[in-house]
């Protein structure tokens, strides 16, 4: 018998695949789980006592954007303290690998709020083809760079679509052929599949043969299209059954990101049941189709995601000017009736700014609190804002309140849903930390644990782990992860369920979850006694790699 690296002795084996927990010991050779039971007379050159403690699969955000942040902050500081050892990047139709502008190196700076990459002044501009390949060379330098948990990348529809000069309703021929050819390459590349954010510019505009078209491209990869829908208000089922027969048309798989329906927006009645039965039905029809839900009453978006096409189709050097037209002004007023709809209801206490780069001063505050700061009405502080951040007015993002505690448990508590924190990682100091105005961040997947199992009693343990480990796992095929079980990758979270503690100080936001004791990504230990050990074992989780484990 092999000396062991590692062996985790008397925890609760919380398997990943829903079964009632159990007392037992783990052991870990290299990267795997080689055994599992009473290891007392097993030699292991370290043993971790876990009397008491949870062990298990390290926790999968399968939609999440720390594609946004990995280079300022590659230790995954926030995240890897929550057991998130893997996350689904690339959602909502951006990805913030690939632009117009350039391709990602270690020299380029990429924000976070709209995912544009500015190349350093010794750089050339790329040619198309080396666009079309900017995946693998970015997933090469990260690989190279090194970073603490691991990424599976998904191609961002709204990004391709400006890289292919595409705005408004109409495609050209040519523009289909760029479209198809860069989501190609990277799929070539390792991209597990195909994001679109229909609520959001460019693809708002989009008929709906265009991802249409798009998405027929996955089967042969057996990819995924995973969307943020076109509405999740008044027309949200509409919008779903759009979703749906992409699925249907081509046979693939699919997820609906964060398939919730905020608070006072105009949903028809029973609109969370009708969307989940919607989902169930499918799935009855032979679709491979599941959803996600946030942990939080709270929810992220772009602060221009309420204006009218109108104003957001016309040419980024006008956006400036005509946000700061008083008759545009009057105009809107009664034209900004979509995406948080509540907004035009005048519910301004709902929101807050989380990240204005043109003004970090107010990063943070609610509307309320800038309209007194300023001495002017809501409206008037809205339009300001975006006119001193134009033209790149999609890189504002607010915080809003958006949910019930009911629709969170009608939606957490199905069987369908898995959790996913639509956040990123981030850190408490530093440049990541400097964009981060909300907790969600840092205690979003752990939020799960300690106020939906142990608080709201609306999971167990065991269905929450299975909610963020085998099903992610097993749907967004990422290899042998997402089980406690001999020869799958030793992700693996250690930690007493009732030592958790999520922090939520809206006012003094940059607290990390405290209580995980211990995070293994492929058999190293990340955290240590609840210390990061500063190693970088992570790995891009490329599709035709993952498919040979």
């Amino acid at each position: 018998m092999p000396e062991l690296d590692i062996i985790i002795e008397n925890g609760w084996i919380v398997d990943g695949a829903g079964n009632p927990r159990r007392r037992g010991d783990l052991g870990i050779l290299g990267d795997r789980i080689a055994m599992l039971g009473d290891l007392r007379g097993v030699q292991a050159r370290r043993r971790i006592d876990a009397e008491g403690a949870a062990v298990c699969p390290g926790f999968i955000d399968c939609h999440s954007h720390t594609d946004s942040t990995v280079e300022m902050n590659p230790l995954f500081e926030s995240t890897i303290r929550q057991g998130v050892t893997t996350e689904v990047v690339g959602n909502c139709g951006g990805s913030k690998f690939m632009s117009d502008d350039g391709i990602a190196s270690s020299t380029d700076k990429i924000s976070p709020s709209d995912g544009k990459i500015t190349p350093s002044a010794d750089e050339t501009t790329p040619s198309a083809d080396e666009i079309a390949h900017a995946l693998g060379k970015h997933l090469d330098y990260l690989d190279q760079k090194g970073m603490s948990a691991n990424l599976a990348w998904l191609v961002g529809h709204n990004t391709i679509r400006n890289i292919a000069g595409v705005s408004g309703a109409t495609v050209t021929d040519s523009q289909y052929d760029a479209m198809e050819r860069l989501l190609l390459e990277a799929m070539n590349d390792g991209a597990i599949g195909l994001s679109t954010g229909l609520e959001f510019e460019p693809g708002r505009t989009c008929l709906p043969e265009e991802p249409l078209r798009l998405a027929r491209l996955l089967k042969k990869y057996d990819s995924l299209y995973v969307s943020h829908i076109r509405n999740r208000d008044s027309a949200v089922l509409e919008a779903l059954d759009e979703f749906l027969n992409v699925l249907e048309t081509h046979g693939i798989r699919g997820q609906v990101s964060h398939m919730n329906i905020r608070h006072n927006t105009h949903a028809p009645d029973g609109a969370a049941a009708a969307c989940a039965k919607r989902v169930a039905d499918a799935r009855a029809r032979g679709v491979d189709v599941l959803a996600d839900m946030t942990p939080l009453n709270y929810g992220i978006g772009q602060m221009a995601g309420i204006l009218p096409q109108w104003l957001t189709s016309s040419p980024p050097d006008k956006m400036g000017g005509m946000l700061r037209d008083q008759v545009v002004r009057a105009r809107l007023r009664s034209d900004c009736d979509r995406y948080w709809r509540f907004i035009a209801g005048g519910e301004w206490d709902r929101v807050r700014v989380q990240n204005c780069p043109a003004l970090p001063q107010l990063n943070g505050m609610s509307f309320p609190e800038i309209s007194a700061l300023w001495s002017k009405d809501p409206w008037d502080c809205y339009f300001d804002i975006l006119a001193a951040s134009a033209p790149n007015i999609g890189g504002v993002v607010l915080v809003s309140y958006l949910f019930t505690d009911e629709h969170l448990k009608e939606t957490i508590s199905h069987p369908l849903y898995m959790l996913a924190v639509d956040g990123y990682s981030t850190s408490v100091d530093g440049a990541a930390a400097a964009l981060t105005r909300f907790p969600l961040h840092y205690i979003g997947m752990a939020w799960f644990l300690t106020h939906h199992v142990r608080e709201t009693g609306i999971l167990t343990l065991e269905e929450a782990v299975r909610k963020m480990t085998s099903m992610p796992a097993g749907h967004f095929r990422l290899g042998a992860r997402g089980l406690i079980a001999p020869g799958f990758i030793a992700d693996i979270c250690v930690f007493h369920p009732d030592r958790l503690e999520t922090p939520f100080d809206i006012a003094n936001p940059a607290q990390y979850t405290r209580g995980m004791d211990y995070v293994f990504v492929a058999g190293v230990p990340v955290l240590d006694k609840g210390e990061h050990t500063g190693a970088l074992p992570g790995k891009n989780l490329r599709r035709l790699t993952m498919m040979q484990r």
